[in-house]
């Protein structure tokens, strides 16, 4: 028995194989300058990140010297002198005018101010003015009954003491001679 033999069978030649590609040029070595110059640079961008996220806040966008004086009126139309001495500076004359304070209010049977405007005057992060402006309307019965409305402008000096803002003082305008 013979075996056939069969033909084996080739590749066709494609020719020679194209050049490898050049190898990567060797990395550049930085110089002193460059790095001196990109510390600077990082440095400089966290400085500026530092000072951006760390600044005290515009006292005059701070809402609280106002919201004092907002809560200082609720409590005054309230007629509820507790409330009204808590939003006072706690100084020795919060306790001396606190009796003087709670007899005059038992002789107000009716107290609102309307129309009223509350504008930041001023706020340098430790004292800040607030203007009230409105009508004040009123009533008052000393043995006999008198109400009436006035125009009512006034400015609250307050003071930040421990993280909370307390009344001062309040100015009232000159009253024009009649």
């Amino acid at each position: 028995m013979t075996q056939e033999q069969t033909p084996v069978q080739q590749k066709v030649d494609t020719g020679p194989l194209p050049p490898l590609p050049a190898p990567p040029p060797a990395p550049r070595r930085t110089s002193r300058w460059t790095m001196i110059g990109a510390s600077v640079a990082v440095l400089a961008i966290a400085g500026i990140a530092l000072w951006w996220f760390t600044r005290p806040p515009d006292p005059m966008s701070d809402p609280r010297p106002v919201q004092t004086v907002q809560n200082f009126v609720a409590a005054t139309e309230a007629r509820d002198v507790s409330q009204m001495l808590s939003y006072i500076e706690p100084t020795d004359l919060k306790r001396q005018i606190s009796p003087e304070l709670r007899s005059y209010m038992e002789y107000i049977t009716d107290l609102r101010f309307d129309n009223e405007t509350y504008t930041l005057v001023d706020n340098n992060g430790s004292i800040a003015h607030v203007r009230l402006t409105g009508i004040v309307r009123y009533t008052v019965d000393y043995g006999s009954i008198v109400s009436g409305e006035r125009p009512f402008d006034a400015v609250f000096e307050l003071v930040l003491l421990e993280g909370a803002w307390y009344l001062r003082s309040l100015q009232l305008p000159e009253l024009e001679q009649q």
